[in-house]
Parts: C-alpha cells; sequence; structure tokens
C-alpha cells in the first residue's frame, strides 16, 4: 500500500511539472506574441511626432501631453483588469512609478473594454497603484495604435515615439531609461495632429450612412441591405442588428472575467441559433463587429470557420465603429432601423443583460416580407 502511495504521489508530481512546464510554455509563446503584434502596431509610429493628447485621469485632473513635449518623456502602459500579463506586471510598473515618476510622466491608460471607472478604481485599489490612471474611450487607443494588452509607449523629449512593446523586459528598461537620459531641445516641438474624440452614438441618434467591408470581402451598407455598389430596389431598406464583440472573449476571460465569458457565450449562442433559422430575405440583416484588441483579420477568418453561422464578421480594424456607436462592452448588441436610427443598444453591464439581449433577438424581423 505505501509502495503504492509512492507511485502515485511520483505520478503527481510528474504531472504537476509537466502541468507547470506546459504553462510556462504558453506563457512564453503568449508574451512572444504580444511582443510581435505591439512591434508591428508601433512600426509606423517610430521616429514620428506624437500628437496632441488630453488625457483625463481617475482624480480629476487633465495631463496635456503636448504640454510636455520639450521637456518631460512619457511612459503610457496601456492595460485592462482581466488581463492577465497585466497582473502579473503591476508590482513592477508601481516600483518603475516610485522610481522614475519624477523624471518621466508615467500614466497607465485602461483600455474601456470590459472595463469601467468601478472595475478599475477596485484593481487600483487592490493592486495599491499610485500612478495616474485614466480610462480610454477609445481616442488614445487609435491615436497612438493600441493593439495588445499590456501595451508599453514611450515618447522622448523631442515629442516622438521612441518604443513600442509588450513585455516589461531589458529592452523595454534600457529604452526607459535612455528617453530620460536624453537631453531636452533647445526648442520645444509642436505637435501638429490634434487627436479628436469622436462622440458615440445613443438610442434615438440617426446615423450618417456607413459602408462596411467583412472579411470575406462582402459588402454592406447601414442603413440599408443592398452590397455596397449594388443598385437601389424597392426592397433595400432594411433593419439591421450589429454584435459587437471579441473573438477571445469567451476562452480568455473565462477565469478573470467569467461573467463577461458567459454573456459572449450567450449572445454567440443565440446569434448562431438565430443565423440557422432566418430567411436570406428576412428584414433584417446581421452583422457581427470585431474589436482590434488582440485581434487580426487572420484571427477572424479562423474564428469564422468555427463559428461560421455567427454571419457576416466586420473587422474593426482602426476601432472607428466601436467610438462612432459608443461601444465600451463586449458583448454590445445594437440595433438600427430601416430609416437609420439607433433603436437599442444593450450591453452585458446593464441590469437584466440576458433578458434584455433576448427580448431584443427575438424582436428582431426574421420573417419573409
Amino acid at each position: 500500500m505505501l509502495k503504492r502511495k509512492s507511485q502515485l504521489m511520483k505520478l503527481l508530481v510528474a504531472s504537476l511539472a509537466a502541468l507547470s512546464l506546459g504553462q510556462a510554455l504558453a506563457e512564453e509563446d503568449y508574451s512572444a506574441e504580444g511582443e510581435r503584434r505591439a512591434k508591428l502596431a508601433g512600426k509606423g509610429l517610430l521616429g514620428t511626432t506624437a500628437p496632441q493628447l488630453l488625457i483625463k485621469t481617475l482624480d480629476g485632473k487633465t495631463i496635456d501631453l503636448s504640454q510636455l513635449y520639450g521637456h518631460k518623456p512619457v511612459y503610457i502602459k496601456y492595460w485592462a483588469t482581466w488581463c492577465a500579463p497585466c497582473r502579473k506586471q503591476m508590482p513592477g510598473f508601481e516600483a518603475l512609478y516610485q522610481k522614475y515618476g519624477e523624471q518621466i510622466q508615467v500614466i497607465a491608460v485602461n483600455t474601456g473594454l470590459s472595463d469601467d471607472l468601478k472595475s478599475v478604481s477596485a484593481f487600483k485599489d487592490k493592486a495599491g497603484l499610485s500612478m495616474p490612471i485614466a480610462i480610454d474611450d477609445g481616442t488614445l487607443a487609435r491615436a497612438l495604435n493600441f493593439r495588445v494588452t499590456p501595451q508599453h509607449l514611450l515618447i522622448n523629449k523631442r515629442g516622438e515615439f521612441a518604443y513600442v512593446g509588450h513585455e516589461d523586459d531589458g529592452n523595454f528598461y534600457r529604452a526607459l531609461e535612455q528617453v530620460i537620459a536624453e537631453e531636452a531641445p533647445e526648442v520645444a516641438p509642436t505637435a501638429s495632429v490634434i487627436a479628436t474624440q469622436i462622440k458615440g452614438y445613443d438610442i434615438g441618434d440617426k446615423l450618417a450612412p456607413i459602408s462596411l467591408k467583412s472579411i470575406a470581402n462582402q459588402g454592406f451598407s447601414v442603413p440599408a441591405g443592398n452590397s455596397v455598389g449594388a443598385p437601389a430596389t424597392n426592397s433595400a431598406a432594411k433593419e439591421t442588428v450589429l454584435v459587437f464583440f471579441a473573438p477571445w472573449c469567451e476562452w480568455y476571460l473565462a477565469q478573470t472575467e467569467p461573467q463577461t465569458s458567459k454573456s459572449c457565450t450567450l449572445v454567440r449562442q443565440m446569434l448562431e441559433s438565430h443565423g440557422t433559422d432566418r430567411p436570406d430575405d428576412s428584414h433584417t440583416q446581421w452583422l457581427s463587429v470585431s474589436t482590434n484588441l488582440w485581434t487580426s483579420k487572420e484571427d477572424l477568418t479562423e474564428y469564422q470557420a468555427g463559428h461560421g453561422a455567427v454571419g457576416p464578421i466586420i473587422f474593426d480594424a482602426d476601432g472607428e465603429l466601436f467610438a462612432r456607436f459608443g461601444v465600451t462592452q463586449v458583448p454590445t448588441v445594437i440595433t438600427v432601423d430601416q430609416a437609420g436610427r439607433v433603436t437599442d443598444k444593450v450591453d452585458f453591464r446593464q441590469p437584466d443583460f440576458k433578458e434584455k439581449v433576448t427580448a431584443l433577438f427575438s424582436k428582431a424581423s426574421f420573417s419573409k416580407p
């Protein structure tokens, strides 16, 4: 009996060791992929002048980046409360702020995606973060090309983008110390580009016509139902249902934000169920709109191969659609009537989300005209 227990213990230890190794390798793979995507996002920024940006922090203050250019470098960390590597990096991030906070403007910018003031404030208190923190509405992500979490962005004293990355490794710290050590220019640079905020559509608002193209290169317009470039017909006008989502929501958030994950599963399953039932000539066009965070067109092609019944997928490559519709949570479901007016807007943080989204799906017309 003792011998059998010893053998079982050895197997358990070996299994745990293998599991730990597998997790370590998986983390290494994700880190490498995150670094690749961050570098790709920053490729067109490096060496160019950073835009004028006003960043409002949780404590009610406003940081004007253009006033820092020429005097002080800037470090912006893009992060989310549900992001595992962000959580892992936070102790080092706070230590960095304590050490370098007087020499460089440090700002923690939360993505604003599937986060809000309540979740960010709670995380700040729990993690003991003391640096300025802001919640993005999409403006910063578009202006600074944020594509992964975490994403590190350094702007030097000349007001130029100097570094973009995902890992807080030696390369990042060397770049950080370099922008701190550099001499300030004699004449402060002028940021020529002003990053503009987009006011999102709300219920009752009427849309300006929007032309969209799916990842399969199909054309759509909102409002209406014709493909872009197709001749108008008497049956052109259609109601549109836009489902804003993230392809990684279900599996990635299963541990860190299980309620969000379940909501994403619910909406996807409802979309698939309705997708197999709806006639081709229904009154409603259904379009899924994907975030660009941790997402590429290739990722969406793979996602659609596994969930074909979700219908056409639009890749919001520059984040403009999320901004135009004021979407900060996934999933969010929005309906637009035939006249182009927003009639419903439901996101998972609303009370009775399940009941509301079920009613919305049921209300959308599937009957033949």
